[in-house]
């Protein structure tokens, strides 16, 4: 009779543990889920199956682009490990004397149901000399920026990047049209995006963004909790 009893106590006890480690796990969680802003942006935060999906709307978005951020909560629950994709096209020609561009460059939606971001592209020939077969290849710099182009034939490839942050780059490809004087480009950006949640659950701090980590250029999403509507 004592084994019996002391057996059914073990397991009511190990279900009570079971349920306040999934209660905590789910509280853990629900810290991360809802909505979030910084100067820039509103961020809502959902969860999808196993992962966290945070999309990013610009109240500004002459100066600003939407962006979705995909990743999962660390193991201590303390912090967002994501990775932001981003993805669109460019329409460019090329200028008369062949020294400069000008054109568009499309983001594309991070909400099925909008229209993709669009913002005008110029720039200008860096002084590299140009070759007859292929007269897009070269560097083009644009503000801060610069693109670098490879052309073969009438395939198209390269990247563009901040001139002071030449790893974190912009992957291009595409296709010269039939005149030679456009080209159409498929742009892809990947990079990690990582969060720490504040003691008291109220801000995601970007780990970019600390002290001397903060890289020239770099977007800061130092976000803040929104209360219930």
């Amino acid at each position: 009779m004592k084994l019996t009893f002391i057996a059914g106590l073990f397991l009511i006890v190990s279900l009570f543990l079971v349920m306040t480690t999934t209660a905590d796990n789910d509280t853990a969680e629900n810290d991360f889920i809802g909505v979030w802003t910084d100067a820039n942006y509103t961020f809502t935060v959902v969860q999808e199956g196993s992962g966290i999906v945070l999309t990013g709307i610009p109240f500004d978005e002459e100066s600003y682009f939407p962006m979705k951020l995909t990743g999962m909560i660390s193991d201590n629950k303390t912090r967002l490990i994501t990775n932001k994709n981003m993805t669109g096209t460019m329409e460019i020609q090329m200028s008369e004397d062949q020294m400069e561009l000008e054109g568009f460059q499309s983001f594309d939606p991070v909400i099925p149901s909008e229209t993709p971001f669009t913002i005008s592209y110029n720039s200008t020939r860096n002084g590299t000399m140009m070759q007859t077969d292929a007269v897009w290849a070269g560097d083009w710099i644009v503000d801060n920026m610069v693109m670098t182009l490879n052309q073969t034939g009438e395939d198209i490839s390269g990247f563009f990047h901040v001139i002071n942050e030449p790893e974190s780059k912009v992957y291009v490809n595409g296709v010269v049209s039939d005149d030679g004087r456009n080209i159409s480009l498929n742009w892809t950006f990947a990079e990690y995006v990582n969060f720490t949640l504040s003691d008291d659950g109220m801000q995601l701090i970007d780990e970019a963004c600390r002290g001397e980590e903060l890289k020239e250029g770099y977007l800061c999403l130092n976000l803040q909790k929104q209360g219930d509507e």
